[in-house]
């Protein structure tokens, strides 16, 4: 299972990289007690500011950002963690998910982690992200993590951040499981471990970790048909 997790860190020692890496290590736990392995990696959107800026201006896109967007594609699930001010998360991260392409998160699990002063702020991944997300045909898991300064500076804090990062990973692992026709129940030989093959009686692509499941449905494909989607370059033209 290849986990990718695109944070807006905008300094080197931030709460919002510190939840990126607690949120990543609870994944690959959950992938581990389902007996699937994992493979993570983390992009920063603070090092693509200049490259974003460019392409929202000019319609060109730069090699790191088409690296990047590839990763995106490529991965089994995502996840997503920005710091929020004045009640949405930072500008740089939402830029990000507006020009990547909209066929990248099609059928893709996605997570979603922000931070904040205060839990005032806590609807801010709900409100502004979700949506998003959705529209990009990426399929949000039901809980969302946020991070007040409070979580980080007391036991109690610490435990119900903890919970609630259990949580939402293991609903990520579970649903890119589900989507990929994979069965990670326990086998009737408990030398043997979880199983791992295709759904009967659904369509799919082999791949390295499995296949999204279409069930004949071709309403996704047909929605990402390239002559119904405006390019941005065109749009920038008007």
């Amino acid at each position: 299972m290849r986990i990718l997790c695109i944070t807006t860190s905008l300094s080197e020692d931030s709460t919002t990289l510190k939840l990126s890496n607690k949120i990543i290590a609870a994944a690959i736990s959950a992938a581990q007690d389902a007996g699937l392995s994992a493979e993570t990696d983390l992009v920063n959107v603070r090092n693509l500011s200049s490259d974003l800026t460019d392409m929202a201006l000019t319609g060109f896109r730069s090699g790191n950002l088409e690296a990047t967007f590839a990763q995106v594609a490529e991965a089994d699930v995502i996840v997503t963690v920005a710091p929020v001010y004045k009640v949405a998360p930072v500008g740089l991260h939402i830029l990000f998910w507006q020009l990547i392409d909209e066929k990248a998160l099609a059928n893709k699990p996605v997570l979603i982690g922000s931070t904040g002063g205060t839990p005032r702020h806590s609807l801010a991944g709900e409100t502004v992200l979700r949506p998003m997300l959705s529209y990009l045909k990426g399929i949000v898991v039901p809980t969302t993590v946020f991070a007040a300064t409070d979580d980080w500076g007391s036991v109690e804090g610490g435990r119900s951040l903890n919970a609630r990062i259990t949580q939402a990973s293991e609903e990520l692992v579970g649903l890119a499981a589900s989507l990929s026709g994979v069965d990670v129940g326990p086998t009737a030989d408990p030398k043997v471990g979880p199983t791992a093959g295709p759904k009967v009686g659904s369509t799919s692509t082999p791949g390295e970790f499995g296949s999204r499941t279409r069930d004949g449905n071709p309403s996704i494909d047909d929605e990402f048909n390239p002559d119904l989607i405006t390019p941005f370059a065109q749009l920038l033209e008007g």
